[in-house]
């Protein structure tokens, strides 16, 4: 046989085979065929439900039609009496409609039931939860109100959930029911729960070799003695997992092991591999083409010290730089992080040499506020405007920041702000004496399916002469994460000859819309206005355009047209700029 016989027969077969699975989603597709006539929402969409499981097939013999239409008939009163109607009225019949069977059930859903007591009562240590209490308070359930099982199945469900979640390990109801009076449409729904002892945490066991226990028991949201609380056990575990120190996390509450009124835990984990190199190649008009490379200790000793070296090569940018943190008494809010680094950067406004040192303690705030407390050494060299400056600094700073999304990296809804200020004097190893503070604020809400993305970045300078301080200490403007429609560092004051030097002051702001387009391409449009300055008043610069954004796996790649709306003097009409990272 030849091999296009074989390939028409293999065909031939292949096609039979669809022809047979397509007659037989026809012919069943006529099961279930019910109408239900004298219902409306919700009485109708609940015996729809109840109806889900009942199958008909159209070549079902007459003694199975007649099975389950009996199946239906009792479906949908079962269904109607979850709703409260228990003396129902159902006239069913059974016909052959064409090829198939057909069910009719005509129905009159009668008198509801109604609800003319209720008795909640709590008992046990937990009686004077306020937790428990509010759920019994808001119950859902009220004299008067048409019986819904589903109501006091909810009601039960938030209880039992509750107890369990906060350490009521021996919680049961003593009483759960409900009793129906069909002659007088009544019903009285009893519920009793006696809690129990709340159970407090005991120790957690560990199965961890690979850091000391006292440092991964500083990530746990509780402490042994404290009642329990399932929402401590979820907090710990997504701090364990954020570290970075585990490439799996799991604490379990082992409440069959509960006795003396402790509940143990036991934390088990999988080290996180020590060592990472990474690299990598970018775009940002901001820095230009650029290269990466990032080598990472995730894990120098037991006591959880880690390092990050990292090196950074662009035309605009460069910079290479050492990391150093140490976890401190609670590693989940408390770090101290050394770091050293050197960059060149060359923009049009200025060329610049930086070496600087520095500690920084970064602790998280019971309000989730960030506190940064730093001291920083820093030596520059820069030529600005034909100038060349060179100056030290010793630089005492404290930032707040703080991030509140409803998702970590595309958030329909959230904002986030962060305010430093930080200084230093002449007569402390500084070159000159200065005081600056920044605050910027973004935030994003949904707008007509889309979302509306604001930010605002302000800036002051106090000192003597704006013209002794370094370039990296003044304030400029411009660029894909500053005004767009201008180059980056491009806005500020400017000398005699009309050279950007950079000012004392910094105002900028933006207001963007974007919409999802196709796939993970959004289409945005936005307006951006601001500027560096020394004096008020002082000249907006403002750009608008329009930009495609795409959701990579890593996070917002921008790609925007923009326009400047009142040019500097040779500037180009129109500006494609690039730039990628964090909304928030």
């Amino acid at each position: 046989m030849s091999i296009r016989t074989k390939a028409r027969g293999f065909t031939t077969a292949l096609l039979l085979i669809l022809l047979l699975f397509y007659v037989q989603t026809v012919w069943s597709a006529g099961a279930n065929n019910v109408e239900i006539i004298g219902l409306s929402d919700p009485l109708l969409a609940n015996a729809q439900a109840h109806l889900t499981n009942i199958d008909l097939g159209c070549n079902a013999p007459r003694w199975q039609a007649e099975t389950t239409l009996t199946q239906a008939h009792r479906a949908v009163r079962t269904a109607l009496e979850a709703m409260g109607y228990y003396q129902p009225t159902i006239a069913s019949t059974l016909e052959r409609v064409g090829a198939c069977w057909q069910i009719h059930l005509d129905v009159k859903p009668g008198t509801p039931i109604q609800i003319t007591a209720i008795s909640l009562i709590l008992a046990g240590s937990g009686k004077q939860d306020k937790g428990l209490q509010a759920l019994i308070a808001d119950s859902g359930l009220h004299i008067g109100q048409v019986l819904n099982q589903g109501d006091y199945t909810a009601l039960k469900q938030r209880l039992e959930g509750y107890t369990h979640e906060h350490g009521y390990f021996d919680a049961r109801f003593t009483e759960h029911r409900i009793l129906v009076d069909p002659a007088t449409h009544s019903a009285q729904i009893r519920l009793s729960l006696n809690t129990g002892s709340r159970y407090v945490f005991g120790q957690t066991m560990l199965d961890i070799h690979s850091l000391n226990p006292s440092l991964v028991k500083g990530f746990l949201a509780y402490h042994p003695g404290e009642p329990y609380n399932a929402n401590a056990v979820i907090e710990s575990q997504s701090a364990l997992v954020a570290s970075g120190y585990f490439d799996s996390v799991r604490l379990q509450t082992q409440s069959r092991e509960r006795a003396h009124g402790e509940v143990p835990m036991r934390l088990s984990t999988t080290p996180a591999r020590r060592y990472q190199l990474l690299a990598g190649a970018g775009y940002s008009t901001d820095t230009g083409p650029a290269l990466r490379l990032d080598f990472r200790n995730h894990r120098v000793n037991r006591a959880g010290h880690r390092y990050a070296l990292n090196l950074q090569l662009a035309r605009i940018q460069s910079q290479a730089t050492a990391r150093y943190e140490i976890p401190l008494a609670n590693p989940r809010t408390d770090w101290l992080t050394l770091e050293t680094g050197y960059q060149y950067q060359n923009t049009l406004a200025a060329q610049t040499r930086t070496w600087k040192f520095g500690a920084t303690r970064t602790h998280l705030l019971a309000d989730n506020w960030l506190r940064r407390i730093s001291l920083e050494y820093l030596n520059e060299n820069s030529t600005v405007a034909g100038t060349t400056l060179s100056g030290h600094f010793l630089i005492p700073g404290i930032g707040y920041s703080r991030t509140l999304a409803d998702a970590p990296i595309y958030p329909q809804r959230g904002w986030s702000i962060d305010a430093r200020l930080r200084g230093a004097a002449r007569s402390v190893i500084s070159t000159e004496s200065f005081v600056q503070a920044r605050l910027d604020i973004h935030a994003i809400a949904p707008l007509f399916g889309g979302r509306i993305l604001t930010r605002a970045a302000l800036g002051a300078t106090a000192v003597d002469n704006v013209s002794s301080l370094p370039a990296t200490l003044r304030f400029f403007a411009g660029g894909a994460r500053s005004v767009r429609g201008y180059a980056y560092q491009s806005l500020g004051p400017t000398d005699a000859q009309g050279v950007i030097v950079g000012g004392r002051y910094l105002a900028v702001g933006s207001l963007e819309y974007d919409h999802h387009l196709t796939g993970q391409f959004y289409w945005a449009t936005f307006y951006d206005v601001g500027n560096a300055f020394d004096t008020w008043p002082f000249t907006l610069r403002r750009g608008v355009g329009i930009g495609l954004r795409w959701h990579s796996p890593l996070g917002p790649i921008r790609l925007d047209l923009a326009t400047p709306l009142n040019p500097l003097p040779g500037a180009s009409r129109f500006v494609i700029q690039v730039s990628m990272g964090p909304e928030l």
